[in-house]
Formats: structure tokens, C-alpha cells, sequence
């Protein structure tokens, strides 16, 4: 049985906000916090004498990264955000062929893309759920690439990546998956999903904080694709001397072209230390059970909700629909509320570190507002 009491205890922000706010930028635990200033202490005081131990507790997190998605750590690569992984998917993929996309992706997932010229494919959605038939839909004899993210950061939506990597498998087509907004929330299986491409940030639901990313590369893309660029930490012998043979890892950390940046890796180390000790599925099912309190809770002022309520399509994230969200998303921060405006609405999200009672005074002041 997990103390969620004592979880909600490792997030000193929850003494300053109601936070509800992962899906735009989460807190930090003690845990990931302390990985971090770990390093800036050793720096500190020893200068650069660390280095190699820092090597080892940075191939020890990149483990502990590989283990949380079913992965085999020399498929992962550490990145800055989804962003830069993205763009090094693009780069490593422009010349397969066209691809597809949905409409309501964030921009991380589109522009790289846009930028490397692939001809780029929107499906819509059905009453904001992305079915399968409508994914058909969009296929042409010259797509090759499907990319999408696992949750819809605007409405919340949550795609069956099972079932989509088995309808990507079927029609050959590589999936490359956007897990920014599930990463750390909804469990992810590289292998069971299928996936030939992953990347995401630690911003959010991982709690790791910014200026850390992921990259899973599925081995079976090793020796035939080409990596984006290349630096010193980039080939097999990463010694200081120029040879006339550049002679590149086979391996996801090839792209991790120069000195690392340990402070935010560690810290991802720290995040996936206190996720692993609760248990994915204990982390979703604890968003699911604070989800249906804020259904309740949002019923009772009478609020219509745009995201669809359907327990698989469910994630964190729930919008509901407002006039002027911005503006009262402004008047909650006064009451140190933390939301935000999207779309059409007002977007809530809660994790781990959230409560009933956090849920409760959202509602309190968001009746407040409307009948002001």
C-alpha cells in the first residue's frame, strides 16, 4: 500500500501551491533535487577530479532510464527536451518518405520535421479521440512514418500505443512516439508498444526538472541509419588524438556528441529512483483515482469537461471549458492555484504529489470566480 502522504511530503512545493500543474511544468522531488546539487557540491570542492565517477553514476542512470521503458540501455541517449530529441529523429529519418501526424500535436512533435522538408500529413480527430480508421484514412503509398504523441497535451487524450505500434508493424511504417506527457505517468513498454523511435522530457511527469530529455533508439535501426552529428564522446575510442577513421558507437549514446551535462542527468536519476520505488501502475492508478474527484468535483459547479472521460483514453490531464481561462488562470495564481489556459479551456492536471484537498480548493475558488 503506498503512503501517499508521505509521497505528497518529498514535494516541497505543495507547502507553497496547490499545484496542478504537471502537464505544463512539474516540481521537483527531494530526490531529484539532491542528485542534482550532489553534483555542484562535488564540483565544489573537488573541481573536476569526479569525472570518472560521474561517468559511472551517469552509465548507472542511463540503466535505470532503459529499465523504466523495457529498453536495453544502448538504445538510450540522454537529450536536453523533447525538442532536441526530436530534431535528431528528423534528421536521422527525412529521407524515409512521408508522414503522418495529428492535428492537436505540440510543436516539438511537428516542426523538426517541418524543418528537414517531410512532406507532413495532419489526421483530425472524432469527437477528440484518434481511432485507428481514421489513421488509415491518412495513409498514402508514399507514407513511411507515423508520429504521434502517447497524451495529447492540450485535451489529455491518451493513445493505445499497443495497438499503434501493432498497426504500425502491420503496414510498415516506423513509429516514433512523443512521450513527453505520459513519461513517468502512464506506463510505457518499448517492446509491447513496438516502437522504433521515443523521446521526451524530464520537465513534467518524469518530476526530473529542466535541461534533461531522453532518446530511445530501437537497436534495429543500428548500422542503418546516420546519426546528426558526431563530437568526441561520440566514437568507440574516446581518446584525445584525431584518426583518419571515424569510427562511431553502434549505439543510442553516439549522439551524445560532448561532455555531459551531469547535474540534470542525475537528477533524472533521482526522479526515476522515486517512481521505480511506487510502481508505474500505482502512479496511474492514483491519477485515475484523483481524476474521478475532479470530475465530481467539477459536475458540481457545473462545468462542461472537453476531455474525453473514457478510462483508456484517460491520462493526467483534464480540460475543461471556461470564458477567458487566461484571465482566470491569472486570479487563481493570486490564490496560489497553478493551472493553465489551453485550447479552449482551462487545463488541471494532477500526480503523485496532489490530493483530494488540493482538488477541493480549485473548485471552491473556481465557483468563486464563475458566479463573480
Amino acid at each position: 500500500m503506498v503512503n501517499w502522504k508521505e509521497i505528497r511530503s518529498y514535494f516541497p512545493v505543495v507547502n507553497n501551491y496547490v499545484y496542478l500543474n504537471p502537464a505544463g511544468g512539474a516540481p521537483m522531488s527531494v530526490h531529484a533535487a539532491s542528485e542534482g546539487k550532489r553534483f555542484y557540491d562535488e564540483m565544489l570542492v573537488g573541481g573536476d577530479t569526479y569525472w570518472d565517477e560521474w561517468l559511472e553514476r551517469k552509465e548507472s542512470v542511463r540503466e535505470k532510464l532503459a529499465n523504466f521503458i523495457n529498453a536495453d540501455p544502448l538504445e538510450m541517449a540522454f537529450t536536453l527536451n523533447t525538442s532536441h530529441g526530436m530534431g535528431q529523429v528528423a534528421s536521422m529519418l527525412e529521407s524515409q518518405g512521408d508522414a503522418i501526424t495529428m492535428k492537436d500535436e505540440f510543436p516539438s512533435s511537428t516542426y523538426p520535421w517541418m524543418h528537414k522538408k517531410v512532406n507532413l500529413q495532419f489526421v483530425e480527430p472524432v469527437n477528440g479521440i484518434y481511432r485507428m480508421e481514421e489513421i488509415e484514412k491518412a495513409i498514402t503509398s508514399n507514407t513511411r512514418i507515423l508520429i504521434t504523441s502517447y497524451v495529447q497535451y492540450n485535451t489529455g487524450f491518451r493513445q493505445d500505443i499497443v495497438q499503434l505500434g501493432k498497426f504500425c508493424n502491420e503496414r510498415n511504417l516506423i513509429f516514433v512516439l512523443n512521450a513527453t506527457q505520459g513519461m513517468g505517468s502512464m506506463p510505457i513498454d518499448v517492446r509491447k508498444s513496438q516502437i522504433d523511435f521515443l523521446v521526451f522530457t524530464g520537465l513534467k511527469w518524469t518530476l526530473a526538472g529542466y535541461g534533461i530529455g531522453g532518446l530511445f533508439i530501437n537497436k534495429k535501426w543500428f548500422g542503418k541509419i546516420n546519426f546528426p552529428a558526431a563530437g568526441w564522446r561520440s566514437v568507440t575510442d574516446s581518446g584525445l588524438m584525431n584518426n583518419k577513421v571515424l569510427n562511431l558507437k553502434n549505439n543510442a549514446s553516439a549522439t551524445e556528441v560532448g561532455c555531459p551535462h551531469f547535474p540534470n542527468i542525475f537528477a533524472l536519476g533521482g526522479a526515476l529512483d522515486l517512481l521505480n520505488s511506487i510502481g508505474q501502475d500505482n502512479i496511474f492508478e492514483r491519477i485515475m483515482e484523483l481524476n474521478k474527484h475532479l470530475e465530481k468535483k467539477i459536475a458540481e459547479i457545473n462545468l462542461p469537461v472537453l476531455s474525453v472521460l473514457n478510462r483508456e483514453f484517460r491520462s493526467g490531464i483534464t480540460l475543461i471549458k471556461v470564458n477567458d481561462a487566461k484571465s482566470i488562470v491569472q486570479k487563481l495564481l493570486q490564490k496560489k492555484i497553478i493551472v493553465s489556459a489551453r485550447g479552449e479551456g482551462l487545463r488541471i492536471s494532477v500526480h503523485i504529489f496532489n490530493n483530494f484537498e488540493d482538488i477541493d480548493i480549485l473548485t471552491v475558488e473556481l465557483k468563486k470566480l464563475i458566479l463573480h
